[in-house]
């Protein structure tokens, strides 16, 4: 099952529901046995419940009146893995693997949905690309164990986390979070649908050249062990997502660097889950005038 949040042409109101060939079934109000479906988090821990209930709901919109919205409801968290594939690039030399996960944030307004355009930002020209499998909880936990993690997980999406390098020697944070730099969808693909997250791969191509390509199973920290980690860290509720780190590859790995500019067109793809695209354009700075 596929799960997206989307809006329709005229209504900028954004709603919940399942894609199909023919296309969306929606679920806004739908009564699930927990109650109406009010958010995508709501809507994959039904899924988990009961999917064929969801599955059963008719189509209602056609693709053509569906504009993507970022799959994941305003206010979750967003958690991301950091230096979880062995890679010489942004650290440089023979990266040791770390002890244990390293993560950072992500705040509200660093991802856009499928279609939408990436912003190189005005201060710099290292836009960079970093594609990545995202894991959506679908089930409360703390302390979670590894043996037991997968069974939290709901679902799971393509992500782009888009790094500006040179501000990401000031830090990770300032790097990482820049406003519409990164992306993620187009959907939520239920974790039914995927048997062993360690057999998904991960692919880049910059305007229809393939410069990212692994495997999930290369990660130095599993989606299980991930998901462990962090539930000692804090409670995981439905709707938080984890992105699990990024392969060798992206354009500041080559010589000479290869950042993204305003026309390129992205792709990012986990084969079984979808493939997320994006464009470039450069972030327009409007400049107040002077008042006489």
């Amino acid at each position: 099952m596929r799960l997206l949040r989307y809006t329709v042409a005229g209504d900028s109101s954004v709603r919940i529901g399942v894609a199909s060939d023919s296309g969306v079934a929606q679920l806004d109000g739908f009564d699930a046995d927990s109650g109406p479906i009010a958010n995508i988090g709501h809507a994959i821990a039904a899924a988990m419940a009961d999917p064929a209930a969801l599955e059963r709901v008719p189509v209602s919109v056609a693709w053509d009146e569906v504009t993507f919205a970022v799959p994941v409801d305003p206010g979750a968290r967003m958690l991301c893995a950091g230096a979880n594939y062995h890679k010489k690039y942004p650290l440089g030399g023979n990266v040791q693997a770390p002890a244990q996960p390293v993560y950072f944030n992500k705040p509200p307004g660093t991802l856009v949905a499928h279609g939408e355009d990436l912003v190189r930002p005005s201060v710099s020209v290292q836009l960079d690309y970093e594609v990545e499998l995202a894991v959506m909880i679908g089930r409360a936990g703390r302390h979670i164990e590894v043996a037991d993690a997968l069974d939290y997980v709901g679902g799971y999406s393509v992500l782009n986390d888009g790094s500006v390098r040179d501000w990401q020697r000031h830090s990770v944070a300032a790097g990482k979070n820049f406003f519409r730099s990164g992306s993620i969808g187009p959907w939520i693909t239920t974790a039914d649908e995927i048997a062993d997250p360690a057999a998904l791969e991960v692919i880049c191509r910059v305007n229809g050249e393939e410069r990212q390509r692994a495997s999930a199973s290369e990660m130095i920290f599993s989606v299980a062990e991930i998901i462990s980690y962090l539930s000692r860290v804090m409670p995981l509720e439905p709707g938080d997502v984890i992105a699990t780190g990024s392969p060798e590859g992206t354009g500041g790995s080559h010589d000479p660097p290869r950042w993204l500019v305003a026309g390129d067109e992205i792709s990012f793809e986990v084969p079984g889950i979808g493939v997320l695209r994006n464009r470039v354009i450069d972030e327009q700075r409007h400049r107040p005038t002077q008042s006489s």
